[in-house]
Order: C-alpha cells, then structure tokens, then sequence
C-alpha cells in the first residue's frame, strides 16, 4: 500500500500534463487558421492576451509565433 499512493499519483500527474499538452495543441491548432503550424499576427488577434503580448512571445522576431513559443508563452 505505501508503494501504491505514490504510484497512483505519479500516474495522475502523468496524465493531468498529458492533457494540458492535448489542450495546448488543441488550443494552438484552433488559432492557426491557415494551419501552417505557426501564429501570424492577425491569427493570435482572436484571443486578447496573445495580442497584446505578440512581440514578447515572438521570440526570435520572426513575426509569427511557433507552439514552441507558444508553450513556453503558457508557462
């Protein structure tokens, strides 16, 4: 029993950062209209906080942001 609730909550932790990835791909998938893998400008203007925020996340200043740019973003 003592080795089990650890086990138990490796796992739930395991799967709870599985599934904020499947949400943030998901996410990043529904603003990438064009679905060429990266954020225009005119893309992250559908959510406010993204707009505001382009120039920060767009980190290498390539005037799109990537999911690499993304994640690190919702960090």
């Amino acid at each position: 029993m003592k080795v089990l609730a650890p086990l138990c909550l490796c796992c739930c932790s395991l799967f709870s950062f599985n599934s904020f990835a499947m949400d943030v791909e998901a996410t990043f998938a529904e603003l990438d209209k064009d679905s060429n893998g990266t954020l225009s400008e005119a893309e992250a203007s559908e959510d406010a906080v993204l707009h505001e925020s382009f120039e920060q996340i767009d980190k290498d200043q390539n005037g799109q942001i990537s999911m690499t740019e993304f994640k690190q973003f919702l960090q």
